[in-house]
Protein backbone atom coordinates (compact mmCIF):
# COMPACT_ATOMS: atom_id res chain seq x y z
CA UNK A 1 0.00 0.00 0.00
CA UNK A 2 1.13 3.61 -0.94
CA UNK A 3 0.40 5.95 1.49
CA UNK A 4 -0.62 9.96 0.79
CA UNK A 5 2.83 12.10 1.33
CA UNK A 6 1.74 15.23 3.25
CA UNK A 7 4.62 17.41 3.26
CA UNK A 8 4.74 19.87 6.93
CA UNK A 9 4.54 23.80 6.41
CA UNK A 10 8.20 23.87 8.38
CA UNK A 11 9.72 21.07 6.15
CA UNK A 12 8.16 23.15 2.40
CA UNK A 13 10.05 25.82 3.97
CA UNK A 14 13.44 24.17 4.97
CA UNK A 15 13.18 22.28 1.31
CA UNK A 16 12.24 26.01 -0.36
CA UNK A 17 15.23 28.03 1.68
CA UNK A 18 17.63 25.04 0.64
CA UNK A 19 16.45 24.88 -3.53
CA UNK A 20 16.69 28.86 -2.98
CA UNK A 21 20.64 28.74 -1.92
CA UNK A 22 21.10 25.97 -4.59
CA UNK A 23 19.85 28.30 -7.09
CA UNK A 24 21.84 31.64 -6.19
CA UNK A 25 25.16 29.39 -6.13
CA UNK A 26 24.18 27.65 -9.29
CA UNK A 27 20.82 28.45 -11.11
CA UNK A 28 19.18 24.90 -12.36
CA UNK A 29 20.66 22.96 -9.46
CA UNK A 30 17.46 23.42 -7.16
CA UNK A 31 15.65 21.01 -9.90
CA UNK A 32 18.15 18.32 -8.93
CA UNK A 33 17.32 18.85 -5.52
CA UNK A 34 13.89 18.74 -5.98
CA UNK A 35 13.94 15.59 -7.93
CA UNK A 36 16.05 13.78 -5.13
CA UNK A 37 13.82 14.87 -2.86
CA UNK A 38 10.83 13.88 -5.08
CA UNK A 39 12.04 10.28 -5.86
CA UNK A 40 12.94 9.89 -1.77
CA UNK A 41 9.57 11.12 -0.68
CA UNK A 42 8.08 8.48 -3.55
CA UNK A 43 10.21 5.60 -1.68
CA UNK A 44 9.04 6.29 1.58
CA UNK A 45 5.18 6.71 0.79
CA UNK A 46 6.00 2.86 -0.60
CA UNK A 47 8.37 1.66 1.92
CA UNK A 48 8.28 3.82 4.85
CA UNK A 49 9.90 1.23 7.26
CA UNK A 50 13.38 0.89 5.83
CA UNK A 51 14.68 3.45 8.07
CA UNK A 52 14.53 2.94 11.64
CA UNK A 53 12.89 5.50 14.43
CA UNK A 54 15.18 8.74 15.19
CA UNK A 55 13.81 9.19 18.48
CA UNK A 56 10.97 7.99 20.86
CA UNK A 57 8.06 9.55 18.58
CA UNK A 58 8.59 7.65 15.95
CA UNK A 59 10.13 9.99 13.38
CA UNK A 60 12.68 8.51 11.35
CA UNK A 61 15.32 9.92 9.63
CA UNK A 62 16.39 9.06 5.86
CA UNK A 63 19.09 11.01 3.70
CA UNK A 64 19.08 12.48 0.39
CA UNK A 65 22.41 10.63 -1.79
CA UNK A 66 23.79 13.75 -3.09
CA UNK A 67 22.84 16.88 -1.65
CA UNK A 68 23.61 16.80 2.28
CA UNK A 69 20.03 16.80 3.74
CA UNK A 70 18.01 14.34 6.21
CA UNK A 71 13.98 13.90 5.82
CA UNK A 72 12.40 13.59 9.01
CA UNK A 73 8.86 11.77 9.05
CA UNK A 74 6.59 9.82 10.37
CA UNK A 75 3.98 7.66 9.53
CA UNK A 76 0.21 8.32 10.71
CA UNK A 77 -2.30 6.21 9.55
CA UNK A 78 -2.59 6.20 5.85
CA UNK A 79 -0.39 9.20 5.39
CA UNK A 80 3.65 10.11 5.24
CA UNK A 81 4.08 13.34 7.34
CA UNK A 82 7.28 14.82 6.13
CA UNK A 83 8.39 16.96 9.11
CA UNK A 84 11.68 18.30 8.31
CA UNK A 85 14.54 19.19 5.45
CA UNK A 86 17.86 19.92 7.62
CA UNK A 87 21.17 20.18 6.54
CA UNK A 88 23.55 17.46 7.57
CA UNK A 89 25.94 20.44 8.92
CA UNK A 90 23.98 21.95 11.47
CA UNK A 91 23.90 20.96 15.17
CA UNK A 92 22.44 17.67 15.61
CA UNK A 93 20.40 18.39 18.74
CA UNK A 94 18.37 20.71 16.75
CA UNK A 95 16.59 17.25 14.81
CA UNK A 96 16.88 15.86 18.44
CA UNK A 97 14.99 18.76 19.96
CA UNK A 98 12.43 19.00 17.23
CA UNK A 99 11.72 15.37 16.44
CA UNK A 100 13.63 13.03 19.22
Amino acid sequence: MRLRCVIAAEAQNELAEAMQWYDRQSPGVSSRLWLEFEGLARRLAAMPQVYSSFGERGVRKARLRIFPYAVYYRVAGEELRILGVIHQARNPELARKRFG
